[in-house]
């Protein structure tokens, strides 16, 4: 029996390309995994459909039609990652143990047995369009649990959680950088005639002209403070001469607000 020919020999035969570039596309495969097909789609050498019809020839395989081969019980033996990975899609479980599996490369071994060793079927090559196996796998093979943790998107995966993880750090740093303000200064209000500061049990009113009011209630003082002053120095000698009636936080805040019309 004559040996088959290989894919670049019918190919040439067809004139679809020279000897020289078929050496090319083996060149460029050596030391990888990649099909010469692909490659040789890849180059612009032959279009997809030429690839087709010539595997079609090699492999004495008939094109199928996906929609109407495909039984959607087969959905649940791959995983999408793994469709799309190799190009495949599940159309029929023949007989409980005969995995049909549409392929836009048949003579892929490493796809053959990656998915014989998933699923614990013999896969059965049938040939159909790339572009008709990535369509169904969009419209009949949704995401789950698998597709997420496995080796191939983990790397994709992990670098999308690692960029929500750098967007909740910086926005969790500036919330607590804005507590940590406004435990430290508390809330600033301006107005056209004044500035008021709210901290501590005191509010510290500032006015364009310079006088300046003390408002609230000194930690150990009796009673509310409700005075105005004609400057900021006014009110910071007073806010010395109280030193004893106000927290630690109250004397170091009220020297603060008072310092802000400097």
């Amino acid at each position: 029996m004559a040996a088959k020919k290989r894919l670049g020999e019918i190919l040439i035969d067809s004139e679809l390309i020279t000897e020289e570039v078929c050496n090319r596309a083996l060149r460029m495969q050596v030391g990888g995994t990649r099909r010469l097909g692909r490659i040789l789609v890849k180059i612009g050498a032959i279009t997809s459909d030429q690839l087709l019809e010539t595997l079609a020839t090699q492999f004495e395989l008939p094109i199928v039609d996906i929609e109407q081969e495909y039984n959607p019980e087969a959905k649940k033996l791959l995983p999408r990652y793994l469709c799309s990975k190799y190009e495949v899609f599940p159309l029929e479980l023949e007989e409980g143990t005969i995995l049909r599996l549409a392929m836009a490369d048949p003579s892929d071994n490493e796809a053959v047995t990656d998915i014989e060793n998933f699923t614990g079927k013999a896969v059965q090559p049938c040939l159909a369009r790339q572009g008709d196996i990535h369509g169904a796998i969009t419209r009949h093979i949704g995401f789950s649990l698998r597709d997420i943790f496995n080796p191939q998107s983990y790397t994709r995966y992990a670098k999308v959680v690692s960029s929500l993880a750098l967007v909740l750090i910086i926005l969790v740093a500036g919330f607590t950088y804005r507590f940590y303000i406004e435990s430290k200064y508390g809330t600033v209000t301006r107005t056209a005639e004044a500035t008021i500061y709210k901290n501590h049990d005191l509010m510290v009113g500032i006015e364009r002209t310079g006088k300046a009011t003390l408002l609230g209630r000194g930690a150990y003082a009796n009673g509310y403070y409700s005075i105005s002053f004609d400057s900021t120095d006014a009110l910071t000698k007073f806010v010395d001469s109280k030193k004893n009636d106000l927290s630690t936080n109250q004397y170091e805040w009220a020297k603060w607000a008072a310092s802000k019309a400097h």
